[in-house]
């Protein structure tokens, strides 16, 4: 008697090189290594590797609907043995998302990619800033009521890059690495290791070297 074989239809896609090269600059490790006593059923590494793969699968929904991007995919060869799509609810993602917000953007995005260098073999000669304005309509506080609130930019009236005076604007400040070139010989002309978010009337020496924590060489180690 033959025994009946059952199969299940899974789509990984580009997913399984996401995740992939998230495993190999260890980014779930080191963002669980931040906090080591925290102790979410999924942890913050996991589910922040989770909604990256969910925001690069083209997918633009609410929290509550990734466990369904998740229901066809090989999610344990993705994210590891025992996670599942229910895991992956609104109200883990949320705190994972919170969890990030408390522990400053910005530092861990310079943290993992300072890392990532690290693992990749690159090294860098210069350091390159630039920042974007983004221009937005409607009635916001006024600068002077959001300054006691350092969590808070001020959308404010500022030099515009599109001309715009008009209206109030907020500013991207983007380090990068200038003639970046790896262990393997190849060169590329930037990488971006950290980014942070100014107020709109912020000037270019500010944003070059007055935001906290933006020029801060990352430790090797």
């Amino acid at each position: 008697m033959l025994l009946e074989e059952s199969y299940i239809n899974e789509r990984l896609d580009h997913l399984g090189i996401v995740a992939g090269v998230c495993q190999e600059i260890g980014l779930a490790s080191w963002l669980d290594a931040q906090e080591p006593g925290n102790r979410q059923q999924v942890s913050v590494g996991t589910a922040t590797v989770a909604m990256v793969l969910n925001g690069l699968g083209f997918s633009n929904r609410q929290l509550y609907l990734v466990p369904q991007f998740f229901a066809n995919k090989p999610i344990e060869h993705l994210l590891g043995a025992g996670i599942t799509a229910e895991r992956l609810n609104d109200d883990c993602l949320g705190r994972t998302l919170d969890w990030l917000y408390a522990h400053d953007l910005t530092k861990l995005f310079a943290g993992i990619a300072s890392q990532a260098r690290r693992i990749f073999g690159i090294t860098a000669e210069q350091v390159h800033v630039d920042t974007t304005s983004f221009s937005v309509s409607g009635d916001y506080a006024r600068a002077e009521e959001t300054a006691a609130e350092p969590a808070v930019i001020a959308i404010t009236y500022g030099y515009s890059r599109d001309h715009r005076a008009d209206l109030k604007q907020w500013m991207r400040a983007t380090r990068s690495r200038r003639n970046v070139c790896l262990s393997s010989g190849n060169c590329y002309e930037t990488y971006c290791f950290t980014s942070s978010i100014l107020p709109g009337h912020a000037g270019v020496v500010t944003q070059q070297y007055e935001a906290p924590g933006t020029m801060q060489p990352q430790p090797e180690g």
